[in-house]
């Protein structure tokens, strides 16, 4: 397995995920958590999970957590979070043959990005 620290996200990546956050629309929310919340199940139904599979779970389970207690966070801030759970949904990665260590870095991309626009714990 790989180390997800090595793993970046390209400024070129940025670039296109950010057109894609823009196309996001937060009235789909329930729709992708509901659908989240299965391909999580579906994870940890797996007979092995990985650290990486583990790590990403818990993410997204701190990323609905954040929508859960901000219901006035700004509708960008919203969308951010909502790729972030649907690249992870996604079957077909951008990048298949890193497995989830794209999408833990989308999260920690997100994660980032949206410290700077709310208050989050330091856990994560």
């Amino acid at each position: 397995m790989q180390d997800p620290k090595l793993f970046k996200i390209s400024e070129k990546d940025k670039v296109h995920y950010k057109k894609l956050i823009n196309k996001i629309d937060i009235y789909d929310k329930g729709q992708l958590i509901e659908v989240l919340g299965e391909k999580i199940q579906n994870t940890i139904n797996k007979e092995k999970m990985n650290v990486l599979e583990a790590d990403l779970i818990e993410k997204m389970a701190y990323l609905i957590s954040i929508l859960d207690k901000n219901p006035g966070l700004q509708s960008h801030t919203v969308k951010k979070i909502l790729f972030s759970m649907s690249y992870f949904i996604e079957e077909n990665d951008d990048i298949p043959d890193l497995g989830y260590l794209d999408d833990i870095s989308v999260a920690n991309w997100i994660l980032e990005d949206i410290s700077k626009e709310i208050l989050l714990t330091p856990e994560l």
